[in-house]
């Protein structure tokens, strides 16, 4: 049965009051996997499409490997945050194990497979808490000259160097990628855009 957004946030706000008293969540994943004994590897694959997979070992010990060689810092941590999301939400397969390539595991799109999806949604919440990021966004639109709404952006064209300075901040404070920043603050209903990015 599929997990609401909802419930998909209140166990990522569990775990964030449990794991994280300061800072990006994604500082810390060695203290959370230590924590949940969770054996965490990355390693090299040869299909550059693989991102990652979480699956149970013989011993029925939990593990998450992810790909090496993923380029982008915040592209790599919101893996990790998705493999995560199939531990914390009792994900079940068949085979034992979670595979996650390209479309499993998106910043800014609906995964084809529900439970890839609730996955997505636990690492967006995981990675940029509801609060902590409206507060966040919230605050530099104040603070900025050329922003006319102070609680809405509606990027367009003309005020896009708002965005930039905004973007680059939140992406470094949160450890995400600029997709997967713009979609939770399209789903927190913060920004619009007027055109494709």
């Amino acid at each position: 049965m599929m997990m609401t957004n909802n419930e998909i946030e209140q166990i990522s706000n569990t775990l964030l009051q449990k794991y994280v008293n300061r800072g990006g969540s994604y500082k810390q994943f060695s203290k959370i996997m230590k924590e949940e004994e969770i054996k965490f590897k990355e390693m090299e694959f040869s299909n550059k499409n693989f991102l990652g997979t979480f699956t149970f070992g013989i011993n029925n010990k939990p593990y998450i490997m992810i790909n090496q060689n993923i380029p982008n810092i915040g592209r790599k941590n919101f893996t990790i945050a998705h493999e995560l999301g199939h531990f914390f939400l009792k994900h079940k397969s068949q085979s034992g194990s979670f595979e996650c390539f390209e479309n499993d595991i998106t910043e800014d799109k609906q995964a084809t497979k529900n439970i890839e999806h609730e996955a997505n949604y636990f690492a967006s919440c995981f990675l940029m808490p509801e609060q902590k990021t409206t507060s966040a966004f919230l605050g530099m639109l104040k603070n900025s000259k050329k922003a006319t709404n102070k609680k809405f952006l509606h990027v367009k064209k003309e005020n896009y160097g708002v965005w930039r300075n905004i973007c680059d901040n939140l992406t470094k404070r949160f450890g995400v990628s600029e997709a997967a920043l713009r979609y939770r603050l399209i789903n927190l209903k913060l920004v619009q855009f007027d055109f494709d990015m």
